[in-house]
C-alpha cells in the first residue's frame, strides 16, 4: 500500500482530487495520510480513481444526510458480506 507522502504520477493525482473533495472531519484521518480503504486501492490508481469516483457521485446531491448515506453502504457492505 502507499502514502499519500510516497506517491507519484497518477496516483499522486488520484490522492489530490480525492483530498480536495468534501467530507466529514470525521473521515479525515487524525495522521493526516489517506484512509486505510484509500491506501487498500493505491496499487491500482485506475481502479482507485474508479472506486471513490463511483462513491463520490453517490453523495452528492442533499435529498439523503451523509449519515444516512453511510447507513445505506453499511447495509449493502454487510449485504454483500464485505469485510472491511
Amino acid at each position: 500500500m502507499i502514502d499519500i507522502a510516497d506517491a507519484e504520477g497518477e496516483l499522486r493525482e488520484v490522492y489530490q482530487g480525492m483530498a480536495a473533495r468534501p467530507i466529514p472531519a470525521a473521515y479525515r484521518p487524525a495522521h493526516g495520510g489517506a484512509a486505510g480503504i484509500q491506501r487498500a486501492h493505491s496499487l491500482d490508481p485506475k481502479l482507485m480513481a474508479l472506486a471513490f469516483g463511483a462513491t463520490g457521485t453517490m453523495h452528492q446531491g442533499v435529498e439523503l444526510s451523509w449519515a444516512e448515506r453511510e447507513l445505506l453502504a453499511s447495509v449493502a457492505a454487510r449485504t454483500s458480506q464485505c469485510l472491511y
